[in-house]
């Protein structure tokens, strides 16, 4: 698996990937959350993704995100105080998060990604569905299910662990519009 990355990022001083890059111009990196029954969404104001893949084939691609986590925002200043501070994201201790990717299969009408999601200085397996429009450039549009516990996202507080209090599942939806650049 870390070869074939290794390769990916070869490939392109070969002349023989494609590569892109996205970032909060180019599209939108959003979650929905939900706290006490109701439904909140909010979005990642600066994030960077790169992408280096073989034909325009997903399958081949090497994905990476980095998201600075102090940009989230859900509009509503008391919920993204909490959400800042070290119960939640703890920005002042772990300023981005990252996820790599490693196999990608074509699945259904789309493809599914698992990677690697390091929040809150914690790294597990995450799986990303993601799609590639066949327009120039191409857009990539995609979803998650992350569940915020497993990377220690709003523990220190039994209310906030508390599932019934605040869903577990964030969903996090994404359509980016790729522009190419060369890395040579």
């Amino acid at each position: 698996m870390k070869l074939a990355f290794l390769a990916l990022l070869i490939l392109p001083g070969l002349g023989l990937a494609d590569c892109f890059r996205a970032n909060q111009d180019d599209g939108e990196l959003k979650f929905i959350g939900e706290a006490e029954g109701s439904t909140f969404t909010g979005s990642f104001g600066e994030f960077e993704v790169s992408l280096c893949m073989v034909e325009r084939d997903l399958a081949t691609a090497g994905i990476e995100v980095i998201v600075q986590t102090a940009s989230a925002d859900t509009g509503n200043d008391d919920r993204d105080g909490e959400m800042l501070g070290e119960n939640f994201f703890d920005v002042e201790a772990y300023p981005e998060a990252t996820w790599k990717s490693g196999e990608i299969r074509a699945e259904d009408a789309g493809y599914i990604a698992e990677g690697k999601l390091t929040l809150r200085g914690v790294t597990a397996d995450q799986t990303v569905r993601l799609n590639l429009s066949d327009g120039k450039p191409p857009v990539l549009t995609g979803s998650a299910e992350i569940m915020r516990l497993d990377w220690n996202v709003g523990t220190g507080d039994e209310d906030l662990e508390d599932t019934d209090f605040i869903r577990n599942r964030v969903d996090l939806e994404f359509e980016l519009q790729l522009k190419p650049y060369s890395s040579r």
